[in-house]
């Protein structure tokens, strides 16, 4: 019969070398921490980004047949500045970026506590404003009545020469 090797008890066991239990813990965090069941995800679009106070005069051009919002460094203006830099057209930098407008030339348009109407010599009739230019001077007063007011745009209400109240988001 063989003899069995001598079991010693736990308290006469040589210790683990100090680098085992930490090798056996960061194994396990590993394990914990790819196996969470969180998959991979494709990027996902959070939306329009975040909007706030605005330096400056926002003025609305069309760029690919829709009005979008341009940044110039004047102001904040009052509403009828603003139109007026707005009746002047894009400027050669913002014509580069294809911003352009529907306004017709040389129209004359007066700004009124609440709205606009084109003035006694306008050359253009209210009747033939079409849409898109109507948008471009009803957001471009609503920006800065809302930057004055420090409210959002889309809550100004602007009277139209042809009656009654409209927003921007009206035209956008």
């Amino acid at each position: 019969m063989r003899a069995r090797p001598p079991v010693l008890p736990p308290a006469l066991l040589p210790p683990l070398p100090p680098v085992l239990p930490l090798a056996l813990l960061l194994v396990l965090l590993l394990v914990g921490c790819t196996a969470c069941g969180v998959g991979p995800t494709a990027v996902i679009g959070a939306g329009e980004p975040a909007r706030g106070f605005i330096e400056g005069t926002r003025l609305y051009f069309v760029q690919d047949d829709r009005l979008v919002s341009v940044g110039r460094p004047e102001g904040p203006l009052e509403a009828a500045e603003a139109v007026e830099l707005l009746t002047g057209g894009p400027t050669s930098k913002e014509r580069e970026r294809s911003f352009d407008t529907t306004l017709p030339k040389n129209l004359a348009v007066r700004v009124t506590d609440d709205g606009f109407t084109l003035t006694e010599g306008a050359s253009t009739p209210v009747s033939r404003l079409s849409r898109t230019a109507t948008g471009q001077i009803v957001c471009t007063i609503a920006a800065a009545t809302a930057t004055k007011r420090g409210i959002e745009v889309n809550d100004v209400r602007v009277t139209v020469p042809t009656g009654g109240q409209t927003r921007c988001e009206d035209f956008t």
